[in-house]
C-alpha cells in the first residue's frame, strides 16, 4: 500500500472513528466500532484501499484484526495510523492468521 493510500484510509479511520464516538455519547448504538464502520463507510474504506469488491464481512475481520493490535500495541503511534498500517499487513497479505468472520 502506497503512503498515499495509507494516508486516505487513515483518514476515512479517523473519519468514522470521531463519527462512532459522537454517536455513542449522544445516542445507544448497539455495534462495535467495526460494525459501524463497515456499514457507515463501506464505499469510503473500498475506494481509499483501492478494492471496490471488499464487502462488509471482510472489512470487519480487517478492522476487528487491526483493533485488536491496536489494544495491545506498546507503541505510541497515533491509533488511526496504527489501524492504517495493521490494515495494510492485512491487504498485501502479511498476516499469516487465518480469517475468521466474527
Amino acid at each position: 500500500m502506497s503512503s498515499i493510500k495509507k494516508k486516505k484510509v487513515q483518514q476515512v479511520l479517523e473519519d468514522t472513528g470521531f463519527a462512532y464516538s459522537l454517536s455513542c455519547e449522544t445516542e445507544h448504538i448497539n455495534a462495535d466500532y467495526a460494525d459501524y464502520a463497515s456499514t457507515q463507510a463501506l464505499r469510503s474504506f473500498q475506494r481509499a484501499l483501492r478494492n471496490p469488491n471488499l464487502t462488509y464481512e471482510e472489512l470487519c475481520v480487517m478492522i476487528r484484526r487491526a483493533s485488536g493490535e491496536a489494544n495491545s500495541r506498546q507503541c505510541k503511534t497515533p491509533w488511526s495510523m496504527f489501524m492504517a498500517n495493521a490494515m495494510h499487513k492485512s491487504t498485501n497479505g502479511n498476516d499469516t492468521k487465518k480469517t475468521t468472520l466474527v
